[in-house]
């Protein structure tokens, strides 16, 4: 049953104020990461989806508990039904429990207790024994405790997150090893495989301190599963706390003979094997009720009532070998009561609780004349500075130097991959034949390489230059284009010749739509056939007469074109 409480109904321990009969309602669970229900609930005569509101509270049944409460933060409503997106209540933490100024140290017990003092509303557990120094000023509980701050609870004294209600318990390791077991590689496009053979290691050639090995022409010793694979992965391992006697410090071990150093050595490796080296990094993706349809369900069909962080065996078909896996993720079905997807895999940290955006509204940098702002360019580059800054403040440390999302399905609008990291970006929308993606844009420190780039406005930093794409135009103060340029009198000049003494520039159209040729040399100027066009009231007629200057000098126009004139040396123009 799945009732909803009204947002003032805080009697959580009698039934709610409605009976919801939903289309569906599942939760998304992420070990250490969010926690998310959505409910669909159809139009309905009897009037129940009335009682969907932001606020409210939906009561349903979570892996083994029956009674599970999320607030509602956000609803959708169409014409013929209504969605609602829900968290734990005790995410209500975040905006209730504000924490000034802490600074505690103790095990995990005493830490929360300490971040929770003063209140009765929310409770924590935890059975972390280890002790730690916890500093926190300026936040909420659930930041204090799950954020990424280095001093934050899960980064100074680890454990896992399961809520129950107003209670968060942060033990060393939630779930259990109940026996679960799945089988693996088949091909069935319902279970999405990633095997990670990267640091498999089949063959071990020890190294004790002062460089002694295995005696031998074979000095490695070999794993058990050395012939599951196509090829043998063999790597040197130093054990440098093994030494002989004569090797050892005051308060060190020894061996007595190089024979039990060997031995030794053979057993280390040994326990390198037990360990998994000779396993590979194994991820199972499981769509559980699309499996119901196929005859691989028998093999995964123990998934279905797995809870958050429970130990399954997976053996792997082809492989030939068993592994041991987490439920790192599952969407657990709030109707049927059972799992309807499960990721299976090594657990890591996720300190991305939600994703955020920052929105900055820009103002626009071109004046109506055409020219740029450039107070406004440079507020455009600030404002995005500022988003960048934003995200940073946002983005959370992960243990890895890069990252990969892909959406697999071919049929969604959202298919394709991106794959980020400290090197750079790169986008794909499609595969190539082989399978791998066909990365189309990459971006990097060095720059940007893409088969199509799409913008508005391409400017300098100074507003000084742009190109409108949109409307077609080029805006230049001072830009030089290989022989060309255009110099801040508005002209565009060419350049012809190599050395400063013998070159010379040549203008090709002034700002006016002054055509025609002026040679600029290192000793004197040559200018002819400067036409003036449309020069005067309303650009209707051109001027005839002479134009002199202070220096005596002087230019003679007729209709608009320059005929002579005199240079105040007495030079002929």
């Amino acid at each position: 049953m799945i009732d909803i409480y009204s947002a003032g109904n805080m009697d959580f321990t009698h039934n709610g104020d409605m009976t919801l009969l939903p289309e569906s309602c599942e939760t998304e669970c992420e070990l250490n990461g969010t926690w998310e229900m959505e409910l669909n609930h159809p139009i309905d005569e009897e009037q129940r989806w009335t009682y969907i509101q932001e606020g409210a509270v939906i009561a349903a049944p979570l892996f083994h508990l029956k009674k599970q409460l999320f607030r509602i933060y956000r609803k959708k409503k169409s014409r013929l039904r209504i969605t609602a997106y829900a968290r734990p209540v005790m995410y209500d933490a975040a905006k209730e429990v504000f924490i000034d100024v802490l600074s505690v140290t103790g095990n995990g017990q005493q830490v929360l207790d300490a971040m929770l003092q003063g209140q009765n509303q929310y409770h924590a557990t935890s059975d972390i024994t280890r002790t730690a120094q916890i500093e926190c000023s300026g936040t909420n509980f659930i930041e204090a405790v799950q954020g990424d701050a280095e001093t934050s609870f899960l980064n100074q004294l680890g454990g896992e997150v399961f809520y129950d209600n107003y209670e968060m318990i942060v033990n060393e390791k939630i779930g259990s090893d109940n026996g679960a077991r799945a089988e693996f590689g088949f091909n069935c496009k319902e279970i999405e495989e990633d095997i990670d053979m990267s640091d498999v290691v089949t063959r071990i050639i020890p190294v004790a301190y002062n460089g002694y090995t295995l005696e031998g022409e074979t000095p490695w010793v070999d794993s058990p599963y050395i012939g599951n694979y196509p090829i043998i992965y063999t790597k040197k391992m130093e054990f440098k706390d093994v030494k002989l006697k004569e090797d050892a410090g005051e308060d060190e071990q020894g061996f007595e003979t190089l024979a039990e150093l060997r031995e030794e050595l053979i057993r280390l490796c040994k326990e390198q094997f037990q360990q998994g080296v000779d396993k590979p990094k194994c991820n199972y993706s499981c769509d559980m009720y699309a499996l119901e349809k196929t005859e691989e369900y028998k093999h995964v069909k123990g998934l279905e009532m797995i809870g958050m962080g429970d130990t399954v065996q997976c053996k792997h078909k082809k492989l030939g070998i068993t592994t041991t896996a987490r439920a790192i993720k599952i969407t657990y079905d709030n109707i049927r009561k059972k799992n309807s997807a499960v990721e299976l895999g090594d657990f890591r940290y996720n300190y991305l609780k939600e994703m955020s955006a920052v929105a900055q509204r820009v103002e626009k940098t071109i004046r109506k004349d055409g020219s740029l702002i450039a107070e406004q360019v440079k507020g455009t580059i600030d404002a995005m500075k500022a988003s960048l800054l934003a995200q940073s403040t946002a983005a959370k440390k992960t243990n890895s130097a890069a990252f990969l999302i892909e959406v697999l399905d071919e049929m969604s609008e959202l298919y394709g991959a991106m794959e980020a990291g400290t090197q750079g970006l790169r986008l794909a929308k499609e595969k190539l034949p082989d399978g791998s993606w066909d990365w189309r844009t990459c971006m990097t420190a060095a720059g940007i390489i893409a088969d199509l780039i799409v913008a508005g406005k391409l400017a300098d930093k100074l507003g000084n230059n742009y190109f409108d794409l949109d409307e077609g135009v080029i805006n230049a103060q001072k830009m030089t284009i290989g022989p060309f340029e255009v110099g801040t009198d508005g002209f565009l000049y060419q350049k012809e010749g190599e050395s400063s003494s013998e070159s010379y520039w040549r203008a090709i159209i002034g700002p006016d739509g002054q055509t025609g040729e002026t040679r600029f040399r290192s000793d004197y100027v040559a200018t002819s056939n400067i036409m003036i066009d449309t020069v005067g009231s309303g650009g209707d007629s051109t001027k005839t007469g002479r134009a002199e200057f202070s220096d005596g000098s002087y230019m003679d126009f007729v209709d608009g074109i320059l005929v002579g004139g005199k240079t105040s040396e007495g030079g002929d123009i």
